[in-house]
């Protein structure tokens, strides 16, 4: 048996198997060297049945968080005695897999004494080095004392104190502080005997760290609570990764809803409009009805503007980039912000000089400064100021370092290193609380009242500047105004030469055949009769496989390629690979609800294909077949003239 007088040791792996022992851990358990070498002695052969009910607990918290709070049990002598002991098991080296068990003797008063401070102290360096802060809670006094860590890790120097347990309750966040007086009541009715809660603790300089906390209750030999030990694991650094994972989850779902509903829509409201026009063009000029046809034309075209918000948002909509100045998009746009901003309101530019290039549309880029503007006036109902600021600045791979005075991106913007221009939009208004700044991307979320706004300003915001590779945050606090941060790569490359586009046409006269592919009812009996008016011969699909079928009984009649993107069983991509394997110079025109790179992969972007985006006006899919006509008569024209 143990004197009393060692601490008994041993090395063990995850799997229980006792790797080796000191002599008085051996003689604990009654074994000799001797067995360590047959594999036979294990945890689970040398601790008894009943405790180790109650310990396996601890065991999973040492897999888990690499080790666990001082802990009773009792070990099974090889005579058949149980022994007592206070155990600290904890894993030094993961790799391995090898960990390291102390138990200590508690039959004797001196030997509980001297274990319970050379375990206290393993403990401590062990929890130093995983980020944490002991703590023991006095039952009987009521009382909390922090052993170590409590200092370094949240800035409270009051290591050793005993202090009354309301100080501990008064530090915890009160929307935590419910689950954790729970568990107290539980741990002083005996019904717990261990736990691991999450909650947020302020720190000496007012901050909020959030804590993982482990805790074990010691108990007397009556078996009531006595006290309890446990360690607070800093855990704010994986919890803030958590949220932006989370965040980011939620914000690309709601995009992917957002698009997908605009698409649909978008089908819709090109049946609306079409229709529309068409009737105009039968209606008499002296009609009344008239009137009420336009007013449907000008509503669809206001729903238009809602649903390309909503594929701003989730990064659907067409872009046209090209290389801008910031500065000159914001001088340019000065004598509308001046419609757009009362007199109440003082504005200010403050534009860096020697900004450089981004790479972006700039009708999109005009959209987000106007919104930043309307939002900021509205926030400011009496008055205030508005600042537009832009500036220049770099992001190295490990620190950021600022050319000019520029905005701190928080640490859920990861930003990538580069180089970058930023637009800052200021206000003076009452500013956003924390819940408030956290919702104001997402589509349809506003604080406005009822009919004074769609929530969809911010969330465009938000799309546009993600499909131009950028970055965007809030900087806001109540009574402190808020700033919006739109950061975009700057380009590092010469600028590029606008391509040709060619000017408009008219109808191609003559007998021409287009091959028609659409799944949506409504969209391809709009279109069929447009084309048929026009005077073309038009075969009609509702997919592309009937399409594929179609072309291959008319190989070498069909002039143009009128389809759809997204379809059934074959979609346009697809479809156009398959055609154009057998007739290279067709003609294509794509039509879609979303944007040309999100909806079109892989298909070839030439003067032989076109795309029109949905909702689309007749004549503007008028213009685009008669264009691609053109330029086919054109190339056959030059093509039967070569020598």
């Amino acid at each position: 048996m143990s004197d009393g007088r060692s601490v008994a040791v041993a090395a063990w792996s995850q799997d229980g198997l006792i790797l080796d022992a000191n002599d008085a851990f051996l003689s604990l358990v009654g074994a000799s060297h001797e067995v360590l070498t047959t594999g036979s002695l294990s945890w689970d052969s040398i601790e008894d049945p009943v405790a180790a009910v109650s310990t396996r607990a601890m065991r999973m918290l040492v897999a888990e968080a690499g080790m666990a709070p001082p802990y009773e049990t009792m070990l099974r002598h090889a005579d058949g005695t149980l022994v007592p002991v206070l155990v600290v098991v904890t894993t030094l080296d993961r790799e391995r897999g090898v960990g390291w068990c102390f138990a200590l003797d508690l039959r004797t008063q001196k030997a509980t004494e001297a274990a319970l401070r050379t375990s206290e102290e393993r403990y401590r360096l062990v929890t130093r080095a995983a980020g944490g802060a002991i703590w023991e809670w006095d039952l009987e006094h009521d009382q909390i004392t922090f052993l170590d860590g409590v200092a370094d890790r949240f800035g409270w120097d009051v290591t050793g104190q005993a202090m009354p347990i309301s100080w501990w309750h008064e530090r915890i966040h009160p929307d935590d502080i419910g689950a954790l007086l729970a568990t107290a009541e539980e741990v002083h009715a005996s019904r717990i005997g261990n736990a691991t809660h999450s909650y947020r603790f302020r720190r000496a300089d007012n901050t909020w760290a959030m804590v993982h906390d482990h805790f074990h209750v010691v108990r007397d030999e009556q078996g009531g609570p006595e006290r309890v030990l446990g360690v607070m694991l800093d855990a704010t650094d994986r919890h803030a990764l958590e949220e932006q994972l989370r965040q980011a989850q939620k914000m690309d779902a709601v995009g992917r809803l957002a698009g997908g509903v605009a698409h649909d829509f978008n089908n819709l409201l090109t049946v609306i409009r079409g229709n529309a026009s068409l009737l105009l063009e039968q209606m008499p000029a002296e009609s009344e009805l008239r009137g009420e046809i336009q007013e449907i034309e000008r509503a669809a075209s206001r729903a238009s503007d809602l649903t390309r918000q909503l594929l701003a948002f989730g990064r659907k909509q067409v872009l046209q980039p090209q290389d801008l100045d910031i500065n000159a998009v914001v001088a340019q746009l000065t004598r509308m912000l001046d419609r757009l901003i009362p007199k109440t309101i003082a504005v200010r530019l403050t534009p860096a000089p020697d900004v450089g290039l981004v790479r972006a549309d700039r009708g999109q880029v005009e959209q987000v400064i106007l919104n930043l503007v309307i939002n900021a006036r509205d926030a400011m109902p009496d008055g205030g100021a508005l600042e537009l600021r832009t500036g220049e600045f770099d992001v190295g791979r490990t620190q950021r370092a600022w050319k000019v005075d520029g905005p701190v991106a928080p640490p859920d913007v990861p930003i990538r290193p580069g180089r970058y221009i930023f637009l800052s939009v200021t206000d003076s208004g009452a500013g956003m609380d924390e819940g408030t700044r956290a919702r104001a991307f997402e589509p349809f979320f506003t604080t406005k009242a009822v009919g004074q706004g769609t929530g969809l300003g911010l969330a465009t915001v938000y799309g546009i500047v993600k499909q131009s590779d950028g970055y965007v945050w809030i900087d806001s606090a109540p009574l402190r105004g808020t700033t919006v941060h739109v950061c975009l790569p700057r380009v590092e490359a010469e600028t590029k030469a606008p391509r040709f586009t060619p000017s408009s046409v008219a109808a191609v006269p003559g007998p021409r055949t287009v091959l028609l592919v659409e799944d949506e009812d409504g969209v391809r009996d709009l279109t069929q009769r447009v084309l048929e008016r026009q005077g073309y011969m038009v075969f009609v699909a509702r997919d592309g496989v009937e399409a594929l079928a179609l072309f291959e009984d008319h190989k070498g009649d069909i002039d143009v390629l009128v389809t759809d993107v997204v379809m059934p069983r074959l979609g346009g991509s697809e479809l156009v690979s398959k055609v154009r394997a057998q007739q290279s110079d067709l003609p294509v025109l794509f039509m879609s609800g979303y944007a040309r790179n999100a909806a079109i992969r892989g298909a070839p972007g030439d003067r032989r294909t076109r795309f029109l985006q949905k909702p689309f006006t007749v004549p503007a899919f008028q213009q685009a077949v008669a264009e691609l006509l053109t330029h086919a008569s054109a190339k056959r024209g030059r093509s039967a003239n070569a020598p």
